[in-house]
């Protein structure tokens, strides 16, 4: 670089600057139906997703890949992420405490199998 300019790196918390409003605006215009039915989905799609993890399916494959794009669309309902920042919503189910627990209270590794697949999903479809 010959130009002497200063370069804000970002560090992965700085990604989700503006999700968290996002989301809160979101749910607060969901039903408390809407908000049980939303809870019930992601649930059912994380069991999903620890069938195919105990079944030994890997990552990519289509059954796996199919249930992300759901779980992508059903992100986009409260933002729109490209595929850094699904990367890194992938990253922070495995290291943010509370989403490691929530995914491997339904098995042990399921966070770490969603990152992974979360990952792949990311560099197949989005930008």
């Amino acid at each position: 670089m010959s130009e002497n300019r200063t370069v804000k790196i970002n560090r992965s918390e700085n990604l989700f600057v503006g999700v968290e409003e996002a989301c809160r605006e979101a749910k607060a215009a969901m039903t408390a139906e809407d908000q049980e039915w939303w809870q019930h989905e992601m649930t059912a799609r994380m069991i999903r997703f620890a069938g195919y993890m105990t079944a030994g399916m890997p990552v990519d494959a289509p059954e796996v890949q199919a249930e992300l794009d759901i779980h992508y669309t059903s992100i986009c309902r409260f933002w729109t992420p490209n595929a850094v920042a699904y990367k890194g919503l992938g990253q922070s189910y495995l290291e943010d405490p509370r989403f490691r627990l929530t995914c491997d209270r339904i098995a042990d590794g399921l966070a770490a199998y969603q990152r992974d697949a979360m990952a792949v999903y990311a560099d197949a479809w989005l930008r």
